[in-house]
This record gives structure tokens, C-alpha cells and sequence, in this order.
């Protein structure tokens, strides 16, 4: 009885120190940990690839038939050819210097990712364990490699704006990166290029802001511009001025241009000016005149008189003026034999061309009443008076000519 009472204690004995040595040296059983040891880029940008390295270490006893298995969910997702479960095998202790073991997997991170560190999904079992350990607090980071704003449409209203007139300009932004930005500065840097700008703001000053802006999102922004008075009728670049910071404080800026047109419709009138025309069956020119009434000027004008049954034109047909200022006139002249006719009048149809400022073009038709009389009506209106004045008038002309040269020739044969 006694001996074994002495066996049982031996064994006890025996179990405890060998515990003891396995507790100390090899650890009761594998203790793998999982970490990345590496990033590649890091960090990464959205819609694009990166290399992650996992390193598995042992801080219990020898782990075998290790099986390593990435589970990736938004926003990763496993490059092609690229295979989720890696059979890693034996990892050793401390005690053999092979404790670790890295294992790599590409990933490919989607294209609308915002900035940020994301989890990353991994597990392991080895021989002995049938359940799979799940890790979750292994992260990746993505960022953006520029935060992009710009301006992505503007509209005036009106599109084209009067000289003294209001407008107003709205400017649509959008955040085309991936992160959240803020504090957006927008300014109309209101004379600041190599000539005048002619707005002025009204209501606010020159300078919006925005407190943020969600990734891929868009925002307007409106301004009221007062067009100075004499402005000029043409197209206007306005510079546009962005500052802001993503959310890890980066500032950036960048320009962008705004257009306004500044015009307006043309006032234009046409009439008969003069003329020596005022009875049938003659010969006279009409001196036709174009006003330019409205604020903006006229460009390449250009006046055509149409044919017709009831006259025939003499001159050219048609007449290149070129350009009227505002608040001017020009003339075209013509040269016309009106036929035979008892009406007491015609009509002349003129088809007048030009372009505004902005080289939008125009056109005028206009149909110009040419008043006929009889002989009577003529010479009781003093009409037929003032051409028959003329014709007198140059035949004076050319008799006292004609009698002046007789006289100079006569003395010169006498002397001879």
C-alpha cells in the first residue's frame, strides 16, 4: 500500500513538471496573432491596387497546417487570379527562430471609396482547432491623392445683360474626390485681369462660402452683378478663386473662369433720307439712312435693294457700310430710273445685315415707301422747281465756262 501511494505521488510528481516546462518554454497551445506588417501604397488611393502583408506570429507551442483566409467585403475586393485561402503550414516557436510567417494578397479598392481607414476581414485554424478564428480589427487606409473641387456649370440670367442692367450668376461646384471638404471660398475676383471687369456686386460682397461638401457631391452657389452703364458689348472672363481643406486639414486652391455676355437687341431704323426722284419716268438717286438706336453697336452692315418691275437700279444693288456705333447713322445710296406708273407711290424692299458685338447676327427687311407725283403736283409743291433750279444752274455753269475759254483762246490767236 505504501509503494503505491509513492507511484501515485511520482506521477503526480512527473505531470506537474512537465506542465511546468511546457507552460514555460512552449506555452499550453499555438497562439498565433495577425497583424499587417505592410502597405503597399500606403496609403491607397480609391480604384486603385494595393499589396497588404499579413505577418502571423506564434507565442504558444508549434502550430500545424495552418490555414490563413482573407474575407474581403466593401470597399476591398480580391485582384483576379488572386486566391482568398493560403495554406501557410508549419509555424514554429521562438525557440526554433520560426515563430513568424508573412503572407501577401492584392487588393483592388473600389472606385468610390471615401477617405478613411476601412477593417479588413481575416481568419486562421491549424491542426487540432476545427472553428476558424475571425479578425476584424486589422485596418487599411485609404486616401484620396488630390481633393479635387471645380466648377462644374454656371448659368447668367439673362444670357446676355444690358449695359445698367442686373444679372444673376449662378456657379454649380462639385467635389469630385472621394473625402469630405470644407470650408469652400468662392470669390469673383472682380478686376483683377488685364482689363476692367464692369460688374459690381449687390446684396453681398464677391466671396461665398460653403461650410462642406460630401464626397462626389455638388452645390450652387448665386451671385447678383450689377453691369456697369458704359460697358461695352462683349463677352467678359471673370476669374473664379477656390480655397478649401479636406479632412485632414490640406489646403488647397485652384481658378476657374465665369463668363458673362454683356449686349442687348438692336434698335435699329431705316428710312429714306433724301431724294431727287419724284416723278415717274425719271432718273434720281434716294440716299437711304441707318440708324443705330440701341446700345450696343453694329457690326459688318450691310444694305441690299431688291429688284423690281416698278424701277431699275442703276447703281449697285448693294451697299457694304461696315460698322455704326450706338446713338449713329450711316447711308447707302442708289441710283434709280422709275418706270412709267400712275400710282402714287413705291414701294422699295431693303433687306438690311449685320452683326451685334458678340457677332450674332441680324437681319431687317423693311419695305421703304418712295412718294410719286404728276407734273402738276410736282411744280405746285416746288418740286419740279428745284430740279428744274439745278438744270439751270448747270447749264450757267457750263455756258460761262464755255464763254470764258472762247475768250482765252481768241486773246491767245490774237497775240499770235
Amino acid at each position: 500500500m505504501k509503494k503505491l501511494v509513492w507511484l501515485v505521488v511520482f506521477v503526480l510528481s512527473v505531470g506537474l513538471a512537465v506542465a511546468a516546462v511546457n507552460t514555460q518554454y512552449f506555452g499550453k497551445v499555438p497562439d498565433l496573432s495577425v497583424s499587417i506588417s505592410m502597405q503597399d501604397p500606403d496609403p491607397v488611393e480609391p480604384g486603385k491596387e494595393v499589396e497588404a502583408s499579413f505577418k502571423l506570429e506564434n507565442n504558444g507551442t508549434i502550430a500545424h497546417d495552418v490555414l490563413f483566409e482573407i474575407v474581403p467585403e466593401y470597399p476591398f475586393s480580391l485582384v483576379p487570379g488572386e486566391s482568398a485561402s493560403k495554406s501557410v503550414g508549419i509555424i514554429g516557436t521562438s525557440q526554433d527562430g520560426k515563430q513568424n510567417v508573412i503572407v501577401r494578397y492584392r487588393l483592388k479598392v473600389a472606385q468610390d471609396t471615401a477617405d478613411g481607414n476601412y477593417k479588413i476581414k481575416v481568419r486562421y485554424q491549424s491542426e487540432g482547432f476545427d472553428t476558424w478564428v475571425t479578425l476584424e480589427n486589422l485596418r487599411i487606409k485609404v486616401q484620396s491623392h488630390d481633393a479635387i473641387i471645380s466648377v462644374d456649370k454656371f448659368v447668367a440670367e439673362p444670357s446676355v445683360v444690358e449695359p445698367g442692367s442686373k444679372a444673376k450668376l449662378t456657379i454649380l461646384l462639385k467635389n469630385y474626390a472621394t473625402s469630405l471638404l470644407k470650408d469652400i471660398k468662392v470669390v469673383l475676383d472682380l478686376g483683377k485681369n488685364d482689363e476692367t471687369i464692369p460688374f459690381s456686386p449687390i446684396g453681398s460682397t464677391n466671396e461665398k462660402v460653403i461650410s462642406y461638401m460630401e464626397p462626389q457631391s455638388s452645390k450652387s452657389i448665386e451671385l447678383e452683378l450689377l453691369v456697369d452703364p458704359d460697358a461695352a458689348s462683349k463677352t467678359y472672363k471673370i476669374p473664379v478663386s477656390l480655397r478649401y481643406s479636406d479632412s485632414l486639414g490640406r489646403n488647397f486652391s485652384k481658378s476657374n473662369f465665369v463668363t458673362v455676355v454683356v449686349g442687348g437687341e438692336p434698335d435699329v431704323s431705316v428710312g429714306i433720307g433724301s431724294t431727287t426722284i419724284y416723278k415717274a419716268k425719271t432718273t434720281g438717286e434716294i440716299t437711304v439712312k441707318i440708324v443705330n438706336k440701341g446700345l450696343p453697336d453694329m457690326k459688318f452692315v450691310n444694305v441690299r435693294l431688291a429688284n423690281s418691275s416698278r424701277y431699275r437700279i442703276i447703281s449697285p444693288y448693294e451697299v457694304y457700310i461696315g460698322n455704326i456705333d450706338s446713338d449713329d447713322y450711316e447711308t447707302a445710296d442708289f441710283k434709280l430710273y422709275i418706270e412709267g406708273t400712275s400710282d402714287k407711290k413705291i414701294m422699295l424692299p431693303l433687306t438690311v445685315e449685320y452683326k451685334d458685338a458678340n457677332n450674332k447676327n441680324y437681319k431687317s427687311i423693311v419695305n421703304l415707301e418712295l412718294p410719286l407725283y404728276s407734273s402738276s403736283e410736282a411744280k405746285k409743291l416746288g418740286l419740279a422747281e428745284k430740279n428744274g433750279s439745278f438744270t439751270w444752274i448747270v447749264l450757267i455753269i457750263l455756258a460761262a465756262a464755255g464763254f470764258f475759254g472762247y475768250r482765252m483762246w481768241k486773246k491767245k490767236k490774237k497775240h499770235n
